[in-house]
């Protein structure tokens, strides 16, 4: 534990550290954690995926609290100007706030936010800081993770997302946490609520922005720069700042459709200069410490890449020959919700036992899926992006981009889900050709001069393996077919009862009659029954 005692830690952190068996600090740690904690500088840090980037942000934070509650620096203002003080509460007594407000397009309009004033507070608890996230399951992490090294301190730390019951997480803020880890638009929910708690929210003395490429762009995450508005709003001189992402330096040229639609002169691309300037900038950072530690392979080195060209009919053959061939826990993403049933569909009557996860979903359905799935060496997760970034699930040996990432951070952070924490793991991308152009875009992104290598299949295990997947396919299709027919039939019948109408076969809604109907669930089992045998004749 020596390196750790070196960065200046409190023994109260050392301890959950010892206890969960971190010996050393990461490289992002190590670089990041002394500037934010002899000199409280704000730090803008960019290092590969699994490379310990939450405890780089997260034991600063909780050092700074533990040493503001032994001094005795728990009421106001943590640093803001006392003349700037008199005068905004002045004005909030007489005026409301004005902010900025997006539409789904950036454009912006005015908005009228009547906020109580910042010193109208029921809970004594002070907000100390407030963390950022993309996604509900990361914040869930996040926080959890938090809680570890907080284990021996009575530092409170709280998750506000969306897909909960807000009135449950309205109790929790009324508990006063003095760390909210939280999605942008559950918080800016509470905040327009005027939870007494947020009403704290620009006097915060710890911000942090987690995946923030992702974070701050308009159409993605309009609220975060009301947010941003709100607590920039008074100034804050002694407010700390973290921004930190896998993919922070990275640019790429906008997509070549908008250039079009636009009909204007396009500017240069940024570089990766530009990018940083206008984060910090965007979220009000003073002089932040940098700590670049991406490489220029982009990918951590212990992940495997590789790449499967084939035709869009046999996608599924392909990835079911990868899943048999290669057994462990695998991650497949895909670019739509709809992509995802399907395939679930499709390996469940394969009889893989995928797990889907996306965000029309119920939370609590989210979160059991990711659950069965670390519980599982050999489970199948099949999702979104909206599981790309940020979650920590140890022991990910494969992750499948079934669809071709749009961009090369959307491929980084999808391939960070495999070989963390110096693990290795395989990263696999399955192209067709109607896809190649944005495939080689991805790769010149990354400064890749060649293309990845191909994966080896062995051709007559191959065609077995896409028979199988054929009549499952057909099975899908037929059983989807049986289902809808079904469902409008029943809902027709139950409409006429209600009514006491009496109803002949000929007026029921066209489709199958109750005879067709027979036949086709016929076939459905004689096609199971097929693919049954098929299955128990291969591995």
């Amino acid at each position: 534990m020596e390196n750790w005692e070196s960065l200046n830690i409190r023994t109260e952190l050392l301890n959950a550290l010892k206890l969960k068996n971190f010996t050393k600090p990461t490289k992002i740690q190590s670089e990041s954690i002394p500037p934010a904690i002899n000199d409280q500088r704000d730090i803008l840090g960019a290092a590969e995926t699994g490379s310990g980037k939450t405890l780089a942000f997260a034991i600063p934070i909780l050092n700074g609290i533990l040493n503001g509650k032994s001094t005795g620096s728990i009421s106001d203002d943590s640093g803001s100007d006392p003349e700037s003080d008199i005068n905004s509460d002045s004005e909030n007594d007489s005026e409301p706030e004005v902010l900025e407000e997006l539409d789904e397009n950036g454009l912006g309009c005015v908005a009228v936010v009547n906020l109580p004033p910042d010193n109208y507070t029921k809970t004594n608890k002070k907000l100390w800081a407030v963390i950022l996230v993309p996604t509900r399951e990361l914040a869930m992490q996040v926080k959890n993770h938090i809680e570890d090294v907080a284990k021996f301190t009575d530092i409170s730390i709280a998750a506000i997302v969306g897909g909960l019951s807000s009135e449950k997480q309205e109790r929790i803020l009324k508990k006063g946490p003095e760390i909210i880890v939280a999605t942008p638009g559950r918080l800016w929910e509470m905040v327009q609520r005027n939870e007494p708690h947020l009403m704290q929210l620009n006097k915060v003395k710890y911000f942090v922005i987690d995946e923030a490429d992702r974070m701050v762009e308009t159409a993605h995450f309009p609220e975060l720069h009301l947010m941003l508005e709100k607590i920039n709003l008074k100034k804050n001189n002694k407010r700390q700042n973290f921004v930190f992402s896998a993919t922070l330096t990275m640019v790429h040229k906008a997509p070549y459709r908008i250039n079009i639609k636009s009909k204007k002169k396009v500017k240069k691309n940024l570089t990766p200069d530009d990018k940083l300037k206008s984060l910090i900038q965007l979220i009000g950072m003073k002089n932040p410490h940098v700590v670049n530690l991406t490489t220029v392979n982009c990918v951590t080195s212990t992940v495997k890449e590789m790449q499967i060209f084939c035709s869009v009919k046999e996608k599924d053959g392909y990835l079911y020959y990868f899943l048999k061939q290669n057994p462990g826990r695998s991650l497949v993403f895909c670019n739509s919700i709809s992509c995802v049933k399907r395939l679930a569909s499709v390996f469940s009557i394969l009889k893989l036992n995928p797990l889907p996860i996306h965000s029309n979903m119920i939370q609590k359905q989210r979160l059991k899926n990711l659950d069965k799935f670390r519980a599982n060496d050999h489970g199948l997760l099949l999702a979104t992006d909206v599981a790309s970034r940020g979650l920590d699930i140890v022991g990910v040996n494969h992750v499948i981009h079934y669809d071709v990432p749009r961009t090369a951070e959307i491929y980084i952070h999808r391939s960070g889900r495999t070989a963390r924490a110096s693990n290795i793991g395989l990263s696999l991308l399955i192209c067709t050709p109607d896809k190649k152009n944005v495939y080689l875009n991805v790769l010149r992104t990354m400064k890749r001069e060649k293309e990845l290598p191909r994966l080896e299949v062995q051709l007559r295990m191959l065609q077995t393996y896409l028979a199988c997947v054929k009549l499952a396919q057909e099975v899908t299709t037929l059983e989807e077919k049986a289902k809808k027919e079904t469902a409008s039939t029943n809902w027709f019948n139950k409409a006429a009862e209600e009514m006491e109408i009496l109803l002949d076969e000929d007026e029921l809604p066209r489709g199958m009659g109750s005879s067709d109907l027979k036949k086709h669930k016929k076939l459905v089992n004689t096609k199971r029954k097929q693919l049954d045998l098929f299955l128990s004749t291969i591995k």
